[in-house]
């Protein structure tokens, strides 16, 4: 009963989120002037092609060698394994429903190395604290960088971003077993929003003390401190990426244009949403340039070619290294799945 409970609620959860992004895609298109659209796509440079393609890959190699320092002795494991393995698990995230990339991802290393299942897991959900974090403090200096943004709202980001910087140390002094450094940590969290914010300051401080159990897991204070610098690194390269996107289509706005770009894709694309984040992905780049006066259909085409460059690169050599370790993608998000 429980199974069969479990295989309903799954397909109504594919359900739900496929209709989501057919929803963002119709509200869309009926917004379009299909004309303009074409002609967009008629300035496309395709001299900026393979620089997209290029750091699209190198940030999945990124990824891969922050892994290597969130893991228990991650000197151990091999890049190519771990960059093989990403490169698998975004393509599961691409292909299938319900973000099975994330499980996918460790299982598949646990079968090529030796990296438990679980500690692979966990690692993930460490990994993504980290980008939590990055993605809140650029969020908060890039809207503090436009003067149209009202004095509220250009406070309230620089305030976040002082968060994101306050949510790190507190890690990082909970790692070095620093526990006055984490109070203090927590006490700065609650002085700034305690009073106007207190269930974001309870969530917020709630947040920290379920990561300390999987921070200790990292094997050294030196590998706690590449993982940070490396998500710096990554979102740096996004950044660069969405930027090098806009010059494909002629446009050369300020690289904070290319920054808010970035930050509100990745909030869209956190939204539940058909695979490979279709629907999610454009309406994100519609906000994130239209708020800056360009039109919904430069926005729209620039998602587009942006969006199926990274998927056709990722699923491509996804599909290439499945095929050399002699894999199915949907076996491997199966035997995944159930662990």
């Amino acid at each position: 009963m429980s199974s069969k409970t479990n295989t309903r609620g799954r397909r109504i959860a594919v359900f739900l989120s496929i209709v989501i992004s057919v929803a963002i895609l119709i509200a869309l298109g009926l917004r379009l002037d299909w004309t303009i659209l074409v002609t967009e796509f008629g300035k496309v440079k395709w001299i900026y092609v393979p620089l997209l393609i290029g750091i699209t890959l190198l940030t999945f190699w990124i990824r891969a060698i922050r892994w290597r320092h969130l893991i228990p002795s991650g000197e151990n494991v091999s890049r190519i394994s771990l960059f093989e393995a990403t490169m698998v698990g975004f393509t599961a995230t691409f292909v299938l429903p319900l973000r099975v990339g994330e499980i996918v991802r460790p299982w598949v290393l646990s079968r090529w190395q030796p990296v438990k299942f679980s500690v692979g897991l966990a690692s993930v959900v460490i990994e993504r604290a980290f980008d939590a974090l990055t993605l809140i403090g650029l969020l908060g200096v890039t809207i503090s960088q436009f003067e149209s943004v009202p004095p509220l709202v250009s406070a309230g980001a620089k305030v976040m971003a002082i968060l994101a910087a306050a949510v790190l140390v507190v890690m990082i002094a909970a790692y070095l077993g620093s526990s006055q450094l984490i109070r203090l940590g927590e006490r700065m969290i609650v002085a700034m929003l305690g009073k106007k914010f207190p269930i974001l300051a309870k969530n917020l401080v709630d947040m920290v003390e379920d990561f300390l159990v999987g921070l200790r897991g990292i094997s050294s204070a030196r590998d706690l401190i590449w993982s940070v610098l490396w998500s710096m690194t990554l979102w740096a390269l996004l950044v660069a990426l969405y930027q090098v996107g806009l010059w494909t289509f002629g446009v050369t706005p300020s690289w904070w244009v290319g920054a808010a770009v970035c930050v509100m894709i990745a909030l869209a694309v956190a939204a539940p949403g058909a695979p490979g984040f279709v629907g999610t992905f454009q309406l994100g780049c519609v906000v994130g340039l239209t708020i800056f006066g360009h039109t919904e259909e430069l926005a729209v085409a620039y998602s587009i070619v942006l969006h199926a460059l990274q998927m056709i690169t990722v699923v491509v050599l996804g599909f290439l290294i499945l095929n050399r370790r002699g894999l199915h993608i949907a076996d491997v998000a199966k035997d995944a799945s159930s662990g």
